[in-house]
């Protein structure tokens, strides 16, 4: 029996806090339309940044969305992965596309760094939308450069995002090390997005192995490091 398998999460405490945070981006979405609203009809207009924040809120409220299905599936009991070869090259370079107006407005270059290709047993949805909230969350933080990597290691599939940002705060590797029941009592915000990853991976088994996430500020970028392993 993995964590996934024995977790007994306080469902009423997780979707109050996807709520909350669903509520805040509204917010800022609001209040930047509302003042794009009070501009004159000549000046009316937003900057790059404005633009990319708002591109950012809409990425949170999407994946806000997103995690309110994924906790009614595992309250009732149904969140099943759909597996099946995928090429993993061609799944990050849709999470960098889909990107593209993001990183653009906030100058960041995304770097593909692979030597080949390689095709994985995956659920295509859940890694997709992992991936392209860890790469939204980077391109918010980080400072010129992001580099996406993936190998094969003792049987595993690392993807690796690396940035150079100012790294991890402490108690985001401590959160990423804290049990499922505890994260989002524990760690309000921070752990909201943890406890969905970790769902995610512990989601995909094979063989008696499941997936992990390994968070440091060891990145060669001198920033964070996140890696995604999946049996």
């Amino acid at each position: 029996m993995n964590e996934l398998e024995k977790t007994n999460l306080d469902y009423s405490n997780v979707l109050s806090a996807v709520a909350y945070d669903m509520r805040n981006s509204l917010t800022i979405m609001f209040q930047s339309l509302q003042a794009l609203g009070n501009q004159s009809t000549e000046a009316k207009c937003l900057s790059n940044e404005e633009v990319a924040d708002i591109n950012y809120q809409v990425q949170r409220l999407n994946g806000g969305l997103t995690q309110l299905m994924a906790l009614y599936s595992v309250e009732n009991n149904k969140l099943v992965t759909n597996i099946s070869e995928q090429s993993v090259a061609d799944l990050l370079e849709s999470v960098i596309c889909q990107n593209d107006l993001y990183t653009q407005s906030k100058n960041i270059d995304v770097i593909l760094d692979i030597d080949e290709d390689i095709y994985w047993g995956l659920d295509l949805d859940l890694v997709s939308y992992l991936m392209d909230d860890l790469l939204s969350n980077a391109v918010h933080y980080s400072k010129k450069v992001i580099r996406l990597s993936f190998k094969v290691v003792d049987g595993m599939l690392n993807i690796t995002m690396d940035d150079d940002s100012n790294g991890y705060p402490q108690k985001m590797l401590d959160a990423a090390n804290a049990p499922l029941n505890n994260l989002v009592a524990e760690y309000g915000r921070i752990g909201i997005g943890l406890l969905f990853s970790k769902l995610i991976v512990l989601s995909h088994q094979n063989r008696n192995k499941h997936g992990k996430i390994i968070l440091s500020n060891s990145s060669p970028l001198g920033g964070s490091s996140f890696v995604l392993q999946l049996p």
